[in-house]
């Protein structure tokens, strides 16, 4: 997030956006039983994980921007990708206490706070949260000053990290590609820091990762953002390829236009508060516009937004 692309619209109304609280999809039958879908993950990783999970997009109680995606597989594992503001964490500890409260995978696409910020204030205090292990990708402290607005939140984040002593496993990934599985269901990270990648300087470290299992598939973009988006796409064409996308940068100001029309998906994920869903004519920085019309020049329909449909879950 860019602080000074991203500041609050004041008094903005939520008018026209309607909640239809907790709710699976609509349809919520395998994707691969989908007339005319093309499943692609057998001709990519073999046979297709016997795994199960559900995978449930959170709304911000304060209706500001953040990344908060909670899965949860049919055997009961937990995995959490970021989690959004700090002030969200009351309703993410929440969210986690409902799953029995133990937290087998988390990951952080990147530092800024409305990715990393309820998960550095729970990992400094934890207290009915257990965490079994963290993935994230650091950045040099050299690189950090490249966002001088946004360092202190990060170096705040990395220390709570180097704190922790024991309890929690805490791997600083970059190396991309590899595969693995949890309780059935398959991951794969497709992106992680690029400190070569100069420009967009967070956003641009952001994680890309697959997650897949017996009937469908989903690839978190976090905030990456065109030469980000680009580098990945260069490097692993069709393991994009996925039933649902989250839309990077909150679906604005992200991946590339082509990027997103290289890419065979049929729905599309949106971690957008309504500000910046339906942004006032004067905030011409905000592209959300432009992204949609590109979905919909690709044909597709099915949009879950977090603002619209609050806490959407997907079985």
């Amino acid at each position: 997030m860019d602080r000074r692309k991203f500041m609050k619209i004041a008094g903005l109304s939520a008018a026209g956006i309607a909640s239809t609280g907790l709710m699976p999809a609509a349809g919520a039958a395998c994707i691969a039983e989908v007339p005319g879908w093309d499943r692609k993950d057998k001709d990519l990783f073999g046979n297709r994980p016997k795994g199960h999970f559900s995978i449930r997009q959170l709304s911000s109680v304060t209706d500001t921007i953040g990344n908060s995606h909670i899965l949860q597989t049919k055997g009961g594992k937990v995995i959490v990708i970021d989690g959004g503001f700090a002030t969200e964490q009351d309703n993410l500890r929440k969210n986690i206490a409902a799953l029995g409260g133990h937290v087998d995978l988390w990951f952080i696409t990147h530092p800024h706070q409305d990715h990393m910020g309820a998960f550095n204030e729970i990992l400094k205090d934890r207290r009915e949260i257990t965490i079994d292990k963290v993935i994230y990708s650091r950045l040099p402290d050299s690189f950090l000053d490249r966002e001088p607005e946004n360092a202190a939140d990060a170096r705040s984040y990395y220390r709570t990290l180097d704190s922790v002593t024991e309890g929690v496993d805490i791997l600083d990934l970059h190396r991309t590609g590899g595969r693995f599985d949890i309780d059935g269901i398959g991951i794969m990270v497709l992106g992680v820091a690029n400190p070569e990648l100069t420009m967009n300087p967070y956003n641009n470290q952001s994680m890309i990762i697959r997650f897949w299992d017996d009937c469908k598939s989903v690839v978190i973009l976090g905030d990456a953002g065109i030469e980000c988006g680009d580098k990945c796409l260069a490097q692993y064409g069709a393991y994009l390829n996925c039933d649902y996308m989250q839309m990077a940068h909150h679906g604005q100001n992200g991946c590339s236009e082509s990027f997103y029309k290289a890419i065979d998906f049929r729905a599309c994920l949106w971690p957008t508060p309504s500000w910046v869903w339906e942004p006032a004519p004067q905030h011409t920085h905000l592209k959300t516009r432009e992204t949609r019309r590109w979905m919909d020049e690709k044909g597709i329909t099915e949009h879950h937004v977090s603002c619209i449909e609050k806490d959407w879950i997907l079985e």
